[in-house]
């Protein structure tokens, strides 16, 4: 390596940093601007010791400068939320980024593989059986488990000869949502009653989270977007074409396999307690590759971290448009996230698409 290619990639290198640390500033501050969002004023600074006083030894020394009720608003309303934006949108960010590595296709998001219409039929048969199964979680449940269940049965008619071609993924995948969606559909023109219990979870809702549902999909996607970021090399060459990855040493359907296994695990968890949040998955991978280039090494985490910044500011719109209530989450994402989309469209026409 000559000294001007150890130059430039330490410049690089240094940029890249500077442009994370400025992501990592922004989730924070919005963080802490989200906390002070609601009918109860409570100021920044009292937020900020809500949360310096859960931290382990140091955390009694900052307990007498807020009220109690202040603490319940904040640490059991408030962050919950929080929370299950930061780690919705980032879930759906890295499954989006996952899927068009896949794909090699720049307008494809976790959805397209059946998530969606399985979590909404999970949903839609939870709320019109009052089903109490699993106590207050049903829902969530049964969304979960529908989810993952379409998404298999689409994997499994996709197999040909112990391959699955991503066209054949694509095209069932899209056939099998449709069909869902119908039965969905079918099920909701036969019970009025059922579409308005249905409408917060089809336009998508990150308002009234609590600690016990949310702290299992932190895991959940903590754990799958980390595994997924280890096959960044593998993803990058299926970037190139199944056959060039074969040809590299990728073993290609063991790759697609834990790929689409953990982004389903994944998006199935946030979708469960979210609803539908439409072009999260779709834009923010694309956002990440326009400011950090097209590596997986870098676009993955980035990925998690801008859909992370973009959701939890989406929800904040949402919280914060209406007085004294909120609008869906999934329309603010569908407003921003439409016109991204048609300059998106605007690029792959004149040939310039950053993968």
């Amino acid at each position: 390596m000559t000294e001007n290619s150890r130059t430039y990639a330490a410049f690089r290198l240094a940029l890249g940093s500077i442009k994370t640390g400025l992501l990592v500033l922004v989730l924070l501050a919005l963080i802490l601007y989200s906390t002070t969002l609601g009918p109860v004023y409570i100021p920044a600074d009292r937020v900020f010791y809500v949360l310096l006083s859960k931290l382990p030894i140091l955390g009694s020394y900052f307990q007498n400068h807020f009220s109690a009720t202040q603490e319940t608003i904040v640490w059991l309303i408030r962050l919950p939320d929080i929370a299950a934006a930061i780690f919705v949108g980032a879930s759906l960010a890295t499954g989006g980024a996952v899927v068009q590595s896949i794909f090699r296709n720049p307008i494809t998001e976790p959805y397209i593989i059946g998530i969606s219409s399985g979590a909404t039929l999970g949903a839609v048969i939870a709320l019109s059986t009052n089903s109490s199964l699993f106590g207050l979680y049903t829902l969530q449940v049964y969304a979960f488990l529908f989810s993952v269940v379409v998404v298999g049965v689409i994997y499994i008619v996709s197999l040909k000869r112990g391959r699955t071609p991503v066209t054949y993924l694509l095209l069932i995948g899209i056939s099998v949502s449709f069909f869902v969606s119908s039965i969905v559909g079918l099920m909701l023109f036969s019970n009025p009653k059922l579409q308005n219990e249905a409408y917060d979870w089809l336009l998508g809702s990150l308002v009234g989270m609590n600690w016990p549902e949310v702290i299992p999909v932190i895991y959940v996607v903590i754990i799958c977007s980390f595994v997924l970021g280890l096959q960044h090399r593998e993803l990058d060459a299926l970037q190139l074409g199944e056959s060039h990855a074969r040809s590299v040493g990728v073993r290609v359907e063991r790759t697609k396999a834990i790929s689409v296994i953990l982004t389903t695990l994944s998006v199935s968890a946030a979708v469960s307690i979210s609803g539908l949040i439409g072009f999260v998955g779709l834009v923010t991978p694309h956002v990440a590759r326009i400011i950090f280039g097209g590596s997986n090494r870098v676009v993955l985490p980035m990925s998690f971290l801008i859909g992370a910044i973009f959701l939890l500011g989406a929800n904040d719109i949402a919280r914060d448009t209406i007085h004294n209530g909120v609008i869906p989450v999934g329309i603010v994402t569908g407003i921003i996230g439409v016109p991204f989309f048609l300059f998106l469209l605007g690029r792959i026409s004149r040939g310039y698409y950053v993968s």
